[in-house]
């Protein structure tokens, strides 16, 4: 059984947030042999999705922004699943409590994602459209651009 916790960075406890890095690194740097800055600088000002095990373990994370410019645009990114917790539908889990929380949002129109490549048809199951010509090197991993409406 897991459990899906939101909480805005401010929230997370000292575990949870060294969970988070641990995870999206082991994921995205180790995993994905991509050298990328994770910490960006933008966690601080974002919500988190956590999914944790019956023993609390994290096995998800996902990070929504609100774009500071324009606020009826959001952004979803950072998506990772352990090892361990994949194939259970728990990316999906993940994306459906993101889109359910950025629906409740004043002014939300639409959200924006840079996705990998290989998870194009993933994101294109939510409704999310190319908005990219032309995939990009993203840290050494393909990514293209999309959105959809809220």
């Amino acid at each position: 059984m897991y459990q899906q916790n939101l909480l805005h960075f401010d929230q997370l406890s000292r575990e949870q947030l060294y969970a988070v890095l641990r995870l999206r690194s082991d994921v995205f740097v180790l995993e994905q042999k991509s050298l990328y800055q994770d910490i960006d600088g933008l966690d601080e000002r974002a919500w988190h999705i956590l999914v944790q095990d019956e023993n609390d373990v994290l096995v998800g994370v996902l990070r929504i922004l609100k774009d500071p410019k324009d606020g009826s645009c959001y952004s979803i990114g950072r998506v990772a699943i352990s090892k361990a917790g994949r194939g259970q539908g728990l990316a999906k889990e993940l994306m459906d409590r993101a889109h359910a929380f950025i629906a409740k949002q004043e002014g939300a129109e639409r959200i924006e994602l840079s996705a990998q490549v290989y998870l194009t048809n993933f994101y294109k199951s939510f409704g999310y459209v190319l908005i990219s010509d032309q995939p990009y090197d993203d840290a050494g991993v393909m990514h293209v651009d999309m959105i959809r409406a809220v």
